[in-house]
């Protein structure tokens, strides 16, 4: 099904220190949504603080990316916790950058768990609920970032809880027969013509080609675009120019007006 508008939104707020992950900056000017790590798998209060004050500066709607403190493995490495640890996780990282929103003006408004700590959400419903229950403690209107996957628990456990779950296609990464995600990507740099076409087969057909060569339908709202690889801004620009040409227009997903966000000339001013 062909959308009248995409939300583009990017992991953000992953450098730490002096040590600065591609070009945070240049891709906040190009997303209309960005999930800001919290300090456990990447990123540090500074630079929460930093993203955020971008966020407000481009009109970019906020959500928190909240992981497993395992900054050396950047959050990647399943880790054995308890429910409770796994809520506590969430409000101690949430509840922290919902502090720094406050403190630039703006209204944290969405979630979405990061690398293994959503492959561990995904793996029971009571695991789900765990993570989505600190969400809730932090504030029960938040929006829910997830992939576009077919029925897993933290989807569906979202779903029943009463959140809002804006489904996600990752042109970055490849997809089964199934829908589910099978992450095989190249770090560096990525092919600015190839991640267009996908995004734009997604945005018009609804559709994306698996790892076997079938061709799935993926539901969603939002295209989540790799903000750590260098060229990201340059994808990005090649994204807006398509959806452009298409009529589809860049919006956060967060927004229920059909206000879009900045042209690009107009933010790269800002």
């Amino acid at each position: 099904m062909r959308r009248n508008w995409i939300d583009l939104n990017s992991d953000m707020g992953e450098s730490f220190g002096n040590f600065v992950l591609g070009r945070p900056e240049e891709v906040m000017k190009r997303i209309s949504h960005a999930n800001i790590a919290c300090g456990f798998h990447a990123g540090d209060p500074s630079w929460m603080s930093r993203t955020v004050e971008w966020a407000k500066q481009y009109g970019v709607t906020v959500g928190a990316h909240p992981g497993f403190p395992d900054l050396l493995g950047f959050g990647r490495r399943l880790m054995n916790i308890t429910h409770q640890e796994a809520t506590d996780y969430v409000v101690y990282q949430a509840g922290a950058l919902k502090a720094f929103c406050e403190m630039h003006g703006l209204r944290l408004q969405a979630a979405k768990p990061h690398g293994a700590f959503y492959s561990w959400g995904i793996q029971s419903e009571d695991n789900a609920r765990a993570i989505l229950e600190g969400f809730q403690a932090v504030n029960p209107h938040l929006t829910v970032y997830l992939p576009a996957l077919p029925s897993f628990p933290l989807v569906s456990t979202a779903e029943k809880m009463g959140f809002r779950v804006v489904k996600e296609f990752y042109p970055g990464l490849n997809y089964d027969e199934t829908g589910a995600i099978t992450v095989k990507r190249s770090y560096g740099t990525e092919d600015v013509e190839e991640i267009v076409e996908l995004v734009l087969r997604f945005a018009v057909d609804g559709q994306t080609t698996a790892d076997s060569g079938d061709v799935i339908d993926v539901e969603g709202e939002s295209v989540c675009v790799h903000g750590d690889v260098v060229n990201a801004p340059e994808v990005l620009d090649g994204l807006h120019a398509a959806l452009q040409r298409e009529g589809i227009a860049i919006r956060s997903a967060i927004h229920t007006e059909s206000a879009d966000i900045l042209p690009l000339q107009e933010r790269a001013s800002a």
